[in-house]
């Protein structure tokens, strides 16, 4: 996905107790989720590479909203909110993707003079 809805209420009522850092280890994981299609990997060293979290600090971070919004289930961390997000726009998203493909071919073959 290349667009996910943010809900500030939302957004703000579960996250008001995040330092800085760590909103910003949500922001990257979220958007790492989104981007994946809702695959994020499991393995602490795989997250700290994604967030680029060098220091202890960063690290520390990394795994307290790791374990706190994403849950370990079959070798990959989800994420509950953003699951069901991806449930009703992936749908939509290969619906999009189809018309366009059926829509590129009306065009070409407008365009060779076989429509």
């Amino acid at each position: 996905m290349k667009y996910y809805r943010r809900y500030i209420g939302d957004y703000r009522r579960d996250t008001g107790t995040l330092s800085i850092v760590q909103h910003g280890v949500y922001a990257l994981l979220m958007d790492e989720y989104y981007a994946q299609d809702g695959k994020l990997p499991l393995y602490l060293p795989e997250l700290y590479r994604l967030c680029h979290a060098t220091t202890k600090i960063e690290r520390q971070a990394v795994m307290d909203i790791a374990d706190r919004y994403f849950r370990a289930i079959d070798g990959k961390r989800h994420n509950t909110g953003a699951d069901k997000e991806l449930a009703i726009a992936l749908p939509a998203i290969e619906k999009m993707r189809e018309a366009g493909r059926l829509g590129v071919a009306r065009k070409r073959a407008k365009s060779e003079g076989f429509a």
